[in-house]
C-alpha cells in the first residue's frame, strides 16, 4: 500500500457517513490575507440571491486560525440535532444549518497528514471512493483551484439520492498546516441553482487570520 493510499483510507468511512448522514436525514499556496481593516468593513457583505439581498456574517474555525462568510440566517446545529443526524461519533465538529434545516455547511479536521503540491491527486482518489460507495444519480467532476486569498481548494461536486430527494453536495479538501481539512456543502437538487451562490461564497471567502480570533466573528460552539 503506497502512502496516499493510506491517506485514502483513513478518509474512506469518514467521508462516506458525513455524505450518507446528509442524503438520509434530509426531510499550501502563499495566502495574501487582507488586513484586519478590511475584515471589519466586509462585515455587512451582501450576496444576491435572485432577486434578494442576503447578509453575510464571518465565522471562524481552526481555533480562530481561518475564516469562511455564510448567510446571517445560518447557525451552529444543536448538539441534539446533530447527534441525530450524524449520529457516528466522526460527525463534523462545526456544522452549519439553514432556517429550514435543508442547507448545510460542515468542517472538519481530518488525522491525514498531506503536502499542498499532493492535493490534486488526493481529490481525484477521494473522488474515486465517492463514485464506488455513494448512490449518484448526477456526477459534477472535481476541480482544483486557488481561491481569492490564495487557498488551494479541491472540490467535488455530486447529486445524490437521499430518501425521497435528490441532493447536491460539494466536498472542500484543503491544507491547514500539513492537514487535511474537509468541508461539505450540500442542499436539495431543486434548491441547487438558488444556493449555488452561498456555495461558492464559502469557497472563496475561506482564507487564514493573520492574528488567532477576532472578537467580532463568531466562533463555533464546538471550535476546530
Amino acid at each position: 500500500m503506497n502512502y496516499m493510499d493510506e491517506h485514502i483510507l483513513s478518509l474512506k468511512n469518514k467521508l462516506n457517513h458525513d455524505v450518507a448522514s446528509n442524503n438520509e436525514n434530509m426531510n499550501l499556496s502563499h495566502t495574501a490575507v487582507p488586513d484586519q481593516d478590511n475584515y471589519v468593513a466586509e462585515q455587512n457583505r451582501v450576496l444576491r440571491m435572485g432577486d434578494e439581498l442576503i447578509p453575510l456574517e464571518w465565522k471562524t474555525i481552526l481555533d480562530g486560525q481561518m475564516a469562511f462568510s455564510i448567510p446571517k440566517s445560518f447557525s451552529l446545529m444543536a448538539l441534539e440535532q446533530s447527534r441525530f443526524k450524524y449520529p457516528s461519533e466522526h460527525r463534523p465538529q462545526i456544522i452549519y444549518t439553514s432556517l429550514d434545516g435543508t442547507v448545510n455547511t460542515t468542517f472538519n479536521p481530518t488525522e491525514s497528514d498531506l503536502e499542498v503540491d499532493e492535493l490534486p491527486e488526493f481529490v481525484e482518489q477521494m473522488a474515486d471512493v465517492l463514485r464506488s460507495v455513494q448512490p449518484v444519480r448526477n456526477w459534477i467532476g472535481t476541480e482544483m483551484i486557488v481561491n481569492r486569498s490564495g487557498l488551494s481548494i479541491g472540490i467535488i461536486r455530486f447529486v445524490a439520492a437521499g430518501v425521497d430527494m435528490n441532493l447536491y453536495n460539494e466536498i472542500l479538501l484543503f491544507i491547514h498546516k500539513g492537514q487535511v481539512i474537509m468541508g461539505t456543502f450540500n442542499c436539495m437538487e431543486s434548491d441547487m441553482e438558488a444556493w449555488l451562490p452561498v456555495a461558492e461564497n464559502t469557497v472563496q471567502s475561506l482564507h487564514r487570520l493573520p492574528i488567532p480570533s477576532h472578537p467580532t466573528y463568531e466562533k463555533g460552539a464546538d471550535s476546530l
